[in-house]
């Protein structure tokens, strides 16, 4: 990880050393050691949240997050006004009651300090006590919960991290709470980023915060794509790069072996539109690319090579690179990417590779809407 430490020297990034990773691929589980880890806070309870549905999983987290603030633990909690616009304030003002420090990520109100509509905190980060995070691709609701949604649940990827990566995501909290005016913090907890744990893993924690460090996450990728050697795996929801990005993927293709995995149909149409435009351009050059036709796809995540994964909130996009607060982990462990790479080739069991004459199953709108889209993504 030399080349990708680097990143840390010029900001929005933390490079940490003997950290404990696990994958999760089931929303109920990682929830259910959310609500664990939560139970066990003895110092505090810090999460930002991009969408908390008041739903029965929201309200069992909320619940979980008043019973830290009654036992004594200083629970903090920021949402995203728009991510969670659809929530029952009820939920949030009985987590205030209880004593939790709730706020509100940019409301839509122009009235309101700091409000605003673009540049969402798009980020899922929950840290206890700086010794163990959780983040990923996972909201709060029961679409990413199997015991609520069935064969509906969403596909994602979340991981837990122990050790000074957790420190780190602390670190980004921190950056958000000042954001949206939460009182400062000095509090003691487990581990520091300078630390190093008692595991093997070494990660380097990157933040994107907004239009001011929107080239955190962009350089990122940017790197990790220069210093593949012998393929790429991508899964993300939308894939809707700026042309930087999309040309530097292109060009990986001519050295490397390169395999993109998408959703047939997104949560986001106009995003499925824009990306079907640039088929043509990937296709031209040897990139692989596969559409999972089953449930939302709403994972992001990239292995490369055999030693290095990419798992966090940002997607493959516009508004992930330049404008949304995101959170990435990279992550130098020979066992997660295998774990990766397997359960890609569970995903792939529900796919439909993109041929030469993908276009003839589309209908002719929304092939034009993806060449005019295409056009414009390559300006920007």
């Amino acid at each position: 990880m030399q080349h990708l430490s680097e990143i840390a020297h010029v900001g929005g990034a933390f490079h940490t050393t003997g950290n404990r990773v696990k994958l999760y691929f089931e929303g109920d589980e990682v929830f259910e050691a959310m609500i664990e880890a939560l139970d066990s806070a003895e110092i505090y309870a810090h999460m930002e949240m991009y969408m908390f549905l008041s739903d029965d999983l929201g309200w069992e987290i909320a619940r979980a997050f008043a019973r830290c603030a009654q036992r004594g633990v200083a629970a903090r909690l920021i949402y995203d006004a728009i991510g969670s616009s659809e929530a029952d304030e009820a939920m949030f003002e009985m987590m205030s009651e209880a004593g939790v420090d709730v706020h509100i990520f940019r409301p839509v109100a122009p009235w309101r300090k700091r409000s605003g509509i673009l540049g969402r905190n798009h980020r899922k980060n929950l840290i206890i006590d700086g010794r163990i995070a959780f983040t990923g691709g996972m909201n709060l609701g029961g679409p990413w919960s199997r015991k609520i949604s069935g064969d509906q649940t969403w596909r994602d990827t979340q991981i837990s991290l122990e050790g000074p990566a957790a420190a780190a995501c602390n670190q980004f909290f921190l950056e958000t709470w000042s954001k949206v005016g939460g009182l400062p913090i000095e509090t003691s907890q487990k581990y520091s980023v300078k630390d190093s744990g008692s595991w093997s893993s070494e990660c380097l924690v990157v933040g994107g915060s907004g239009f001011a460090k929107r080239k955190a996450i962009r350089r990122l990728y940017s790197t990790v794509l220069k210093e593949a050697e012998k393929d790429v795996v991508l899964t993300v929801p939308y894939f809707v790069p700026p042309r930087r990005l999309l040309n530097l993927l292109r060009k990986s293709a001519s050295r490397l072996k390169v395999e993109l995995l998408v959703p047939r149909n997104s949560d986001v149409g106009i995003a499925d539109w824009v990306r079907e435009g640039l088929y043509p351009a990937l296709l031209s050059v040897g990139i692989q690319v596969q559409e999972y036709t089953q449930a939302i796809l709403h994972a992001k995540s990239l292995v490369v090579d055999d030693e290095l994964a990419v798992v966090g909130s940002a997607n493959f996009d516009f508004l992930s690179f330049s404008l949304n607060w995101e959170l990435a982990v990279v992550i130098q462990d020979g066992e997660v990417v295998q774990a990766l790479r397997e359960q890609h080739r569970k995903d792939l069991e529900s796919c439909e590779m993109v041929k030469p004459d993908w276009a003839l199953s589309r209908p002719w709108w929304r092939q034009w809407l993806g060449w005019l889209g295409a056009g414009v993504l390559r300006r920007l």
